[in-house]
């Protein structure tokens, strides 16, 4: 120790021996709050890091009936997907049918059946996101464009057959008649618009690459209405979800899969929901 130090220490000294026995006491307890904060900080850390370790070593679909990881993951998601997920989701999850971001809340999933390790992976890698494992099989081609689709030949739909498919549509969801538009916009759907090839002969579509169903009255984007129906299938739609991986650590991916699955699960996953 230097002089200098040994100056500094004299006046340490000097000055904790001219406080008052209150004030040493204030000093005191709240050096003893600073610890037990930083215990509680180191604890929080530990446990933190215990639980996220547990929520990655299970595999994703075995998570739901382990409710104490559950509940941790929906607490850790809630503020991602506040931060990341919220501006196209909704802050209620249930989607924005202008940018044909779906409705997380409900049981119509485009891709997969929904389950966590499904929409896991969705959030990873992204749609149509330029992420080589990201979700990119089907786009709905523009009919009313010269050339429909970039990526295989596909010839345009004149308005008057767009209409008669859109009739045809509305008709095996029972929301229209089975009348003459409706009759000519089969051999469209089942033939030369290739409607069938993604979403299937039965129009339920297929999860697999992404071609929604088209008999439930669910609709990706706009409300349902004859002309929604008709601007879609006109101008076509290729959505866009970014890929998370590398910007979203593993554990708070894995967090939003569950959180996610629980509000779109709420009764089978934890009773009363979760917020």
């Amino acid at each position: 120790m230097g002089p200098s130090d040994e100056i500094e220490d004299e006046k340490s000294k000097a000055w904790i021996a001219s406080l008052t026995g209150n004030q040493r006491h204030v000093i005191r307890v709240i050096a003893i709050g600073v610890i037990a904060l930083a215990g509680l900080a180191i604890a929080y850390f530990v446990y933190t890091a215990n639980m996220n370790a547990q929520l990655l070593r299970l595999d994703a679909d075995e998570l739901p009936t382990r409710l104490t990881l559950v509940r941790f993951a929906v607490a850790e998601a809630a503020p991602l997907y506040a931060r990341d997920c919220a501006s196209c989701h909704g802050r209620d999850l249930r989607g924005n049918a202008e940018l044909g971001a779906p409705n997380l809340t409900d049981r119509d999933w485009i891709y997969g059946q929904g389950r966590i390790g499904e929409i896991e992976q969705t959030i990873s890698y992204g749609i149509r996101s330029h992420n080589p494992r990201a979700r990119n099989l089907a786009d709905m081609p523009g009919f009313a464009k010269a050339r429909p689709d970039e990526r295989v030949t596909m010839y345009p739909l004149s308005p008057p057959q767009i209409e008669d498919l859109v009739s045809y549509l509305f008709s095996i969801e029972k929301r229209g008649p089975k009348n003459a538009a409706a009759a000519r916009g089969e051999p469209l759907f089942l033939g030369s618009g290739g409607c069938f090839d993604c979403h299937g002969n039965d129009a339920a579509g297929d999860s697999y690459v992404g071609a929604v169903n088209l008999t439930d009255n669910v609709w990706l984007y706009g409300d349902g209405s004859f002309s929604s129906v008709f601007r879609s299938i006109a101008k076509g739609h290729a959505g866009v979800c970014p890929a998370w991986i590398g910007k979203i650590k593993p554990a708070g991916i894995r967090a939003l899969a569950v959180y996610i699955y629980v509000r779109s699960h709420p009764t089978k996953v934890l009773p009363g929901g979760a917020s």
